[in-house]
């Protein structure tokens, strides 16, 4: 079975956020790039990812559990707290495999300790995604390096004459 990952998605977000106010709209934005952040990440290593989000001041009665690019979203529900949907799924799956949960939360992080759980700091995760998007942008250009000698544009493969029939209904 896959290691797990989890992350206290709120904390890993307001760990980076200096400004004690964002928007909503700045939060969903942040939110959405963590999830496209650890979807990169998820391609690379062999982990099933679950990002967990406190649901505060929400009326949810149940949790809102989601899969979004391969990453399992779950928004608490009322009452809640993402901590506590993170210490249920450390409990439930740390007997089976081996879990990684991302909190920068001191009481948290002694809570995974005591169950003996992988415990990363945001910070120290950061680090792993900023150097996980860095190999993949890497492999990206290596392979545009390698294939450009083998890719000719279309109009250098056309002969004259359907070149002269595009660039005619190009004028048109």
């Amino acid at each position: 079975m896959k290691d797990l990952l989890v992350v206290d998605g709120h904390n890993y977000i307001f760990y980076f956020s200096h400004t004690g106010r964002l928007k909503n709209s700045d939060i969903e934005s942040l939110k959405d790039r963590l999830i496209s952040d650890l979807s990169a990440y998820g391609s690379q290593k062999d982990c099933s990812i679950i990002v967990v989000f406190d649901a505060k001041g929400s009326s949810n009665r149940i949790r809102g559990i989601q899969t979004v690019d391969n990453i399992k979203v779950i928004h608490s529900k009322e009452g809640e707290t993402a901590d506590t949907v993170i210490e249920e799924l450390a409990k439930k799956w740390s007997d089976q495999r081996k879990v990684f949960v991302v909190t920068s939360d001191y009481l948290q992080q002694k809570v995974v300790f005591g169950k003996n759980i992988i415990r990363k700091s945001s910070r120290e995760f950061s680090l792993e995604i900023k150097s996980v998007k860095e190999n993949i942008r890497y492999t990206i250009k290596e392979n545009k390096n390698r294939l450009r000698g083998n890719f000719y544009p279309l109009e250098d493969r056309l002969d004259p004459q359907t070149k002269k029939k595009i660039s005619d209904l190009r004028k048109k």
